[in-house]
């Protein structure tokens, strides 16, 4: 079951690495508050602190809001960092949860990213986003796409090799 993720105790990646959820219990029957801490040995866990019990699917929704949010302020960073290098304009960041796609891009420039791209390496965090921004010199994938994309990771070939390999290891979350 898809929800067994989000249970005490269990890591979930992030990134570059993973993060452990933690199980905080309160009186609060109504609400789950999730923040991430530091522990002592330098790690970072994920607290949800709630008073809710066999409720699979809100702390399902309660950790998942804070990837969301997370996915929206990192990926943000890296769009404006390689606009920015690709000298390229975005209108509207938005951040979902899709079924098939890890990014895409209008021709207004309004660029969608999948919330569980956070989850996987940051290489391939920096792929999706070079990838969706040369859509706003190339609305396509022809080679001079691919050339718009091999400019500012020349290795992109093996990174989008790891997506597809990859990519159903990260749809149950």
């Amino acid at each position: 079951m898809e929800n067994a993720i989000y249970t005490d105790g269990s890591s979930i990646p992030l990134g570059d690495g993973s993060i452990r959820l933690s199980r905080i219990r309160n009186r609060d029957e109504k609400h789950i508050r999730v923040y991430r801490k530091k522990a002592e040995d330098g790690s970072f866990c994920l607290c949800m602190v709630s008073g809710i019990e066999n409720n699979p699917q809100a702390y399902r929704n309660a950790v998942t809001g804070w990837l969301r949010e997370y996915a929206r302020v990192r990926l943000g960073e890296k769009v404006l960092q390689y606009a920015k290098q690709m000298q390229v304009n975005v209108n509207r960041i938005a951040i979902k949860e899709q079924k098939t796609r890890w990014g895409s891009c209008s021709s207004k420039g309004n660029l969608n990213f999948n919330w569980k791209l956070v989850l996987m390496p940051e290489r391939i965090q920096d792929y999706v986003v070079v990838h969706e921004l040369a859509h706003r010199k190339e609305m396509n994938h022809s080679p001079a796409f691919w050339a718009i994309v091999e400019e500012i990771q020349p290795d992109y070939k093996e990174r989008r090799a790891w997506l597809r390999e990859h990519e159903r290891e990260f749809l149950p979350y």
